[in-house]
C-alpha cells in the first residue's frame, strides 16, 4: 500500500527527532509544563470542558505524551481512576514525579518513559486516552501514534487528542506573505518543516483528515471543535488576532474578561463545521 505524501515528507531520523523534541520541551518547561490546569481560564476552559465528559469514572486512563503531568494530576483528582502518564522526556517525568508526590497521589498516577508509537502495554488496557498537546503531530509517524493508541483502548471507550490545526497554518502563513505555491504545497501535505522556535517538522490536519484518520483505526467521531494555542494575549487564534493589541492587553489583565473571551470563544468553536479555523483541533473519539 502507498504511504500518503505527507508520511514521506516526515522524513527527519527518528533518534534526530526525539532528540529535538526532548530538548525543546525541556527549554518550554518553565512555561507551559510547570502549571496547574485552572491557570488560565481561557485555553484551559475550553481544553478541560472537551475532556471531563469523556471522562469514566473508573478506571485505567493513559495520558500519552502528558508531559510533566498537569492533565494526568487533574484527571486523577477528578475521577476515581488511576492514570499512566507517559512522556519521552525524562526531565519532565521528574518533575511530574515530584508533583505526584507533593499531592499524595502516589499510586493513583504511575510515571513511565516510553513512546506513543510503541504503549508497553497489551490490547485494550485503558478505560480512556488522553494525547493533548500535539504529540500525534510531532512524533513522527501520526499513522502509527493513533493505531498504537486505538490498539490499546478498550471498545467502546473514548480517546481526546488535540493536534494542530492545517487550516489555521494557511491562515497564518498568508498573513506572513508566504507565496501562494508554499501555500499550495503546505495545503497539499500539512507539514510544518523545523525552524528555530520548533526544531523538526510537524503534521498539522484538516478536521476531514483527522476524523478520517481516526476511523481508520476503529475511532468514530463523536465531537470536535477548534481552541486557541496559548495562554495569553499572545495566544494565537484567529478570532483574538482581530481584538486590537491594546484591548487584548486589557481582557488578559482582567480575569472577569478573560473568562467572558473564554464563552465566547467556546460558543464559536462548538460549531463543528468551523472547527478546523482555530490553531487547535480538539476530537473526541470512541472505539467501535
Amino acid at each position: 500500500m502507498l504511504k500518503p505524501l505527507w508520511f514521506v515528507r516526515l522524513s527527519m531520523p527518528i533518534n534526530e527527532r526525539i532528540e529535538r523534541i526532548i530538548e525543546y520541551h525541556m527549554r518550554e518547561a518553565e512555561g507551559e509544563y510547570y502549571r496547574k490546569v485552572g491557570d488560565d481560564p481561557v485555553y484551559d476552559a475550553l481544553t478541560w470542558s472537551n475532556i471531563e465528559p469523556f471522562l469514566p469514572q473508573r478506571g485505567w486512563i493513559l495520558d500519552a505524551g502528558g508531559g510533566a503531568g498537569v492533565l494526568s494530576i487533574k484527571m486523577a483528582q477528578t475521577k476515581k481512576c488511576k492514570v499512566v502518564l507517559l512522556d519521552i522526556t525524562r526531565e519532565l517525568l521528574k518533575t511530574a514525579k515530584a508533583i505526584i508526590k507533593d499531592k499524595v497521589l502516589d499510586g493513583r498516577v504511575e510515571v513511565l518513559k516510553a513512546d506513543i508509537r510503541s504503549v508497553p502495554h497489551p490490547d485494550r488496557s485503558f478505560d480512556f486516552i488522553l494525547c493533548e498537546g500535539d504529540p500525534i503531530c510531532i512524533c513522527g509517524d501520526p499513522e502509527k501514534a493513533v493505531s498504537e493508541l486505538s490498539r490499546v483502548l478498550k471498545t467502546n471507550s473514548h480517546l481526546v487528542a488535540g493536534v494542530d490545526s492545517t487550516l489555521y497554518r494557511v491562515f497564518r502563513t498568508l498573513s506572513q506573505g508566504k507565496s501562494l505555491d508554499y501555500v499550495l504545497d503546505f495545503m497539499h501535505t500539512g507539514i510544518s518543516p523545523a525552524e528555530e522556535e520548533a526544531p523538526f517538522d510537524s503534521k498539522s490536519f484538516t478536521p476531514t483528515e483527522l476524523i478520517s484518520l481516526l476511523q481508520k483505526y476503529g475511532l468514530k467521531t463523536v465531537k470536535i471543535v477548534g481552541k486557541p494555542i496559548g495562554f495569553g494575549s499572545d495566544m494565537l487564534d484567529s478570532f483574538v488576532a482581530g481584538v486590537p493589541a491594546e484591548k487584548r492587553r486589557e481582557i488578559f489583565e482582567d480575569e472577569a474578561e478573560k473568562k467572558k473571551l473564554a464563552k465566547i470563544l467556546q460558543r464559536i468553536y462548538d460549531e463543528p463545521y468551523i472547527a478546523g479555523i482555530g490553531s487547535h483541533l480538539h476530537i473526541a473519539a470512541i472505539k467501535e
